[in-house]
């Protein structure tokens, strides 16, 4: 069955492929890279040409029926054109990605929701870069031009936002029935910082590691009405982090192996639908500054911002960065190097549905680490044109 949602993802993947490409090359009559070096004028111009494309489809309706079973072709280009545009939007740190995961130490929250000392403790290493707001697609970027973020705002339709929120809605009993109590002194930074709404609101509040919960038929059956969005987000992995996307699809399978060779096995691993190995549901809470110390420095988190009506901030401490994350955004994040937190947001209920990866689960199934996403991979194709591509269709069937 594994093999069966890489063959499934490959007409999708190669839609995003060749629809990037095609961005890309027609955004500029020139390339953008001179001996290795961006030319910044050339790129400006390339980012402007995306931006209007991507503001016309963002203004358009998908008229296409909705199905849980396909992908539209406006999601797609809502997609590349999302993807494309953070390409040619990248913002760069003054430091080696390496060298400054090498100086990180891993210290516990504040749970007063400000950052560690880590941040400011770093400064005395690493030139300080200060941010600010962000709300369009961009990449973040160190001095050897390896990506460290993707930030992808309103990549997801509407219509996709809303079954997905529909279809977590069945999730509220189980997360309201695992919410720890107030009183409890010893739990985890993270079953704290709940802001549940009156009466439990759509959603309910607690974090549930599904991927720990995965014998449970209510997980099994959200999993499930999630699978064409699954396959659709590891088709974007593929896109924006294609090293990342082969580890996690090589380590998938190898577990799989593994726990079919187990005797007594009651979940059914055949069917879950993600290149990562862990999925979490963090539903209204706030979420507490922090690095994640079960990845590598190059095994990005997949975090979806989902709900309804709210206004969130994804912050990043050790940039002074500030990430719009309404519902609809999706942001890769090299999470063991980025210090990243949520905090109180205004109005409406506020869900993430975040992929995660463990180190020690590709070490043990002997899988190398991924490589950075390289930046000159996507400009290299700036001002490249494309060969003529085929009749479309409507939809990309699963």
């Amino acid at each position: 069955m594994e093999e069966n949602l890489k063959s499934q993802a490959s007409e999708v993947r190669e839609a995003l492929s060749s629809r990037i490409s095609k961005i890309l090359g027609n955004s500029s009559e020139m390339g953008v890279l001179k001996d290795g070096q961006v030319v910044t004028k050339l790129l400006h111009k390339a980012r402007m040409r995306i931006s209007v494309h991507l503001q016309i489809c963002l203004a358009t309706p998908d008229h296409t029926t909705f199905t849980d079973t396909s992908i539209s072709e406006y999601e797609i280009d809502r997609a590349t054109l999302t993807i494309a545009h953070a390409m040619v939007n990248p913002i760069n740190v003054d430091w080696d990605v390496d060298r400054y995961a090498d100086r990180v130490n891993l210290s516990q929250p504040n749970r007063d929701g400000s950052a560690t000392s880590e941040p400011e403790r770093l400064k005395k290493y690493f030139p300080e870069a200060v941010l600010g707001k962000i709300s369009t697609p961009a990449t973040l970027v160190d001095r050897h031009g390896r990506i460290l973020m993707v930030y992808l705002p309103n990549i997801l339709s509407p219509s996709r936002l809303d079954y997905i929120n529909n279809a977590t809605s069945s999730l509220r009993d189980s997360l309201l029935d695992t919410l720890p109590p107030i009183s409890d002194q010893k739990k985890s930074w993270r079953d704290d910082g709940f802001v549940l709404p009156e009466g439990g609101g759509e959603f309910g509040a607690d974090p549930l590691v599904t991927s720990e919960s995965y014998n449970s038929k209510k997980v099994q059956q959200w999993l499930g009405a999630l699978t064409t969005s699954e396959l659709l987000w590891n088709s974007i992995t593929a896109a924006v982090a294609p090293d990342l996307f082969e580890s996690g699809f090589s380590a998938f399978s190898k577990v799989v192996k593994e726990v079919r060779r187990r005797k007594k096995n009651s979940a059914p691993v055949d069917s879950w639908p993600s290149i990562f190995s862990g999925l979490e549901i963090i539903a209204n809470r706030t979420t507490f500054s922090h690095r994640d110390p079960g990845g590598s420095p190059s095994l990005f988190d997949l975090l979806v911002s989902l709900g309804r009506n709210h206004h969130a901030t994804l912050s990043l401490a050790d940039v002074h960065a500030e990430l719009d994350y309404s519902p609809g955004a999706m942001v890769y994040i090299a999470g063991r190097v980025l210090e990243h937190s949520v905090g109180p947001w205004i109005n409406g209920e506020r869900i993430v549905v975040a992929h995660f990866m463990k180190d020690a689960v590709h070490d043990r199934v002997k899988v190398p680490r991924p490589s950075f996403p390289l930046q000159k991979n996507f400009l290299e194709l700036v001002g490249r044109k494309p060969k003529p591509a085929g009749r479309r269709a409507n939809k990309l069937q699963i």
